[in-house]
């Protein structure tokens, strides 16, 4: 059976995020909260309509979590029209006649990893406030929402593509020991078998997902802290549960900029991967910043030759040559043509042996319907990496054989599914 995999996107409804928490953040971080948005074309661009940008994301978010699912299906299958003069879309719709088709191959299957953001807030932010949260934990009902999602997808789209392989987010900060311990027996799955056509596992999580924004620093001080993040890598380094991280520096905070920047930094991951080699993490948007003004050097070098110039792009492919598990996705930066041409460039001047192995680690993400920001559907997205100058067999390696590798799924045992 051959399979094509979305590794990160957001099944997002406006009931998860805690919004007093992003509003503390941004008055706390002053003007680098506008520099942290505007800049260097993340949101705000030549061309950018705002109202147009806005009315067409927020109606995803409104929706329950399985419509957004089969809407994600629908616009694959063609069923809307492009508002746009020029657009990136496919001549067939990526979805027709019961089957995926993409550069003119075939797949049986579309692999989605919806990933789980962990909004519950840290009550000890909230020490100026005279309200404070009357919830805690906001996790445990966007895992039950989200399952609820992927029955309702199945059960109206029976002949569906789709197969769910989500990863629950955490932040053990704010939960007890023994909330991370009953979390992880509870909802992780460390079977590493693919699941019957639109079957839904008693433990239906696949991954973890975490979230430095949110206020999740890799490596606290803290030795309380710590003790949890230790048992959080302990369990995924020895069950080979893949892990995500958020790696650009935007994305929707509770902590300030300066925060969120130190701990979404790949280099903050050194010291966890020195105490735990094994562990096996994916840096999501490859380390793309926006609001960096002074990039070095080197990033200033990389910049005249048209390569990816990010210091924290740097820093993962670093991470990848030291580590055997260390992966990157092409989640959100995709959304712009020249992203794929910069890492392709980077990619052909590597030596062979490096090549392969960095060729190796990349997977295919949309961060869908985040990346409405900058592309006007879910279709677009898949256009222009459709149009990237990757060969065929580099495309199914980004989007199959190592969304596989990084699940820990055998391919034997995908083509056994077929």
């Amino acid at each position: 059976m051959q399979i094509f995999a979305d590794c990160h996107f957001h099944a997002l409804t406006l009931a998860e995020p805690v919004f007093s928490s992003v509003i503390s953040s941004v008055y706390e971080s002053g003007m680098n909260a506008i520099s942290a948005n505007v800049t260097d074309n993340y949101v705000i661009t030549k061309d950018t309509n705002i109202f147009r940008m806005l009315t067409n994301g927020l109606p995803l978010f409104e929706r329950p979590i399985g419509d957004i699912f089969l809407t994600m299906e629908q616009d694959l299958q063609g069923a809307f029209e492009s508002k746009r003069k020029e657009s990136y879309a496919p001549i067939v719709p990526y979805i027709d006649n019961g089957s995926f088709h993409f550069r003119g191959m075939d797949f049986d299957k579309v692999l989605l990893c919806p990933l789980l953001m962990d909004f519950s807030p840290d009550i000890e932010s909230y020490s100026n406030t005279y309200y404070k949260p009357i919830v805690d934990d906001r996790i445990t009902p966007y895992i039950e929402a989200t399952i609820q999602g992927m029955r309702d997808y199945y059960a109206k789209s029976p002949d569906g593509l789709f197969e769910f392989y989500p990863f629950a987010g955490i932040n053990p900060k704010v939960h007890s020991m023994y909330f991370l311990e009953d979390f992880l027996s509870k909802y992780i799955n460390t079977s590493h078998r693919m699941h019957d056509d639109h079957q839904i596992d008693e433990k239906p999580f696949y991954g973890i997902k975490v979230y430095p924004p949110l206020g999740f620093e890799p490596w606290p001080d803290d030795e309380e802290t710590r003790e949890k993040h230790e048992l959080l890598y302990s369990f995924c380094e020895k069950h080979d549960i893949p892990v995500i991280t958020h790696a650009d520096d935007q994305g929707i905070r509770s902590v300030t900029a300066e925060k969120a920047w130190q701990f979404t930094d790949p280099a903050s991951w050194r010291i966890v991967l020195e105490h735990h080699p094994g562990l096996k993490i994916d840096f999501a948007h490859f380390g793309k910043q926006y609001a960096i003004r002074n990039k070095g050097l080197s990033s200033i070098a990389m910049r005249l030759m048209r390569l990816p110039d990010s210091p924290w792009f740097l820093t993962i492919a670093s991470l990848m040559e030291d580590f055997p598990n260390v992966y990157a996705d092409l989640s959100f930066s995709g959304c712009a043509p020249s992203f794929y041409k910069e890492l392709y460039d980077y990619i052909d001047v590597m030596d062979e042996d490096p090549r392969e192995r960095f060729l190796r680690r990349i997977l295919f993400g949309s961060d869908f319907a985040v990346n409405l920001l900058k592309v006007e559907s879910y279709t677009e997205y898949y256009s222009i990496f459709e149009s990237s100058p990757f060969d065929d067999d580099t495309i199914l390696s980004f989007a199959s054989s190592n969304p596989l590798s990084f699940l820990g799924i055998n391919e034997t045992d995908a083509l056994k599914k077929a």
